[in-house]
Formats: structure tokens, C-alpha cells, sequence
């Protein structure tokens, strides 16, 4: 339960890092109320990221199935390299790479935005689906549990920390430091990179008790 608590707790660090890309889309709600809309937004996010985790464990399953030990191993150091790799983006110390024709993707997604404003159900479970590096190392840290259940478990933790800041994403703008968001962000990022460590370890057999 620990485990999950810290998959929480990297939710709601990195969710600031979280309102720094998407903080501009719960004020697109229109909604009769303010609390509610912002739950059911939050609500279609965390449905889309349990989705990802069921998708991500599966994969993940079929993998731990396979007998050939050094390809399981060779997965493991992949995934916690490739999570290492995010963390290191989330802190700063990797700049993300531009990717060609961004500015008319932003464009396409923020006119989609538009049309889900009185649906945030809706508007949160597209939300679900834009690139994150967050989002990509708990995919990875899914597929590593090896379990549909327990990959599902991993996004439902880690979209339930991520709620508070985005459900007061307008506000954290104003009262929340820039500085403050990406200490906080870059706080998520450790813990990205240290489960990365870990599941590296674990395929060299430390750490790992049978």
C-alpha cells in the first residue's frame, strides 16, 4: 500500500508540473457548477489513465509470461532507464525535444478542447490522452507490475494525486510561485527517477525477495 500512496504523493508533485502544460483547460468548463465540472474533468482524466494502466499491465503480463529470463531482464532495465529518462525531463536536467509541426497540433487540440466545454467528463478523458512524461513513467512503472489490475491501481493512484492542483489550477497560477511549481515538479521528478532505479535493480535481482 506504500508503494501506492508514493505513486500518489508523485501524482500530486508532478501535478504542478501538470498545470504548467494543461492548466489553461479546466477554465475552458462551462459548467452550472464550478465544483462539479472540475470533478467530472478530473473524472475523465483518471478514467483515461486507468484505461492506460489496464492497456500498460496487460502488455506488461504478456511480457512477464515469457519464459527467456534475459529478455524479461533486458525489458526491466529498459523501462527503468526509460522512466529515469523522463524523471530527468520532469526536473529539468533533459530538455524535451521539440517535435515538428507542434504549434498546429496545439492548435488542433485546443479547437477539440473547445467543443468538450460543456461536457467535462468528456474534456477531461481527452485530456487523459495528451503527451506527458509523468504519465509515460507510471505507464512504464504499469507495465512493470506485470498485472492488468495492478497497472490500473498504479494510474488510479497516481490521477488521484494529481486532482488538488488541477482542480484549482486557475487559482495555483496566482498564488503558487513559478519558482514553487517547479521545485514541486521537479520534487515528482526524484520519484520518477528513483522507482526507475528501483525497477533497474530489480532486474539485476536486488532488492527483489521471492
Amino acid at each position: 500500500m506504500l508503494k501506492y500512496l508514493m505513486f500518489t504523493l508523485a501524482g500530486f508533485l508532478g501535478s504542478y508540473h501538470c498545470v504548467g502544460m494543461c492548466g489553461f483547460i479546466p477554465p475552458l468548463i462551462q459548467h452550472r457548477s464550478w465544483l462539479l465540472g472540475n470533478i467530472l474533468y478530473s473524472a475523465g482524466r483518471i478514467f483515461t489513465y486507468i484505461f492506460l494502466g489496464f492497456v500498460a499491465g496487460y502488455a506488461g503480463m504478456f511480457f512477464h509470461n515469457i519464459e527467456f529470463q534475459f529478455f524479461q531482464k533486458a525489458l526491466s532495465i529498459f523501462l527503468g532507464m526509460a522512466m529515469v529518462v523522463f524523471g530527468l525531463q520532469i526536473t529539468g536536467n533533459i530538455k524535451e525535444k521539440g517535435v515538428p509541426g507542434l504549434d498546429l497540433i496545439f492548435i488542433t487540440i485546443t479547437e477539440i478542447l473547445s467543443k468538450f466545454r460543456k461536457n467535462p467528463f468528456f474534456l477531461g478523458m481527452f485530456n487523459g490522452f495528451l503527451p506527458c512524461p509523468l504519465v509515460y513513467a507510471f505507464l512504464m512503472q504499469a507495465m512493470f507490475e506485470g498485472s492488468p489490475i495492478k497497472g490500473m491501481l498504479v494510474m488510479l493512484f497516481f490521477g488521484l494525486g494529481t486532482v488538488p492542483a488541477m482542480l484549482f489550477a486557475s487559482k495555483i497560477f496566482q498564488v503558487v510561485s513559478p519558482k514553487l511549481r517547479k521545485r514541486l515538479s521537479s520534487s515528482a521528478g526524484v520519484i520518477v527517477i528513483l522507482l526507475g532505479v528501483w525497477i533497474i535493480l530489480r532486474a539485476f535481482g536486488i532488492g527483489h525477495h521471492h
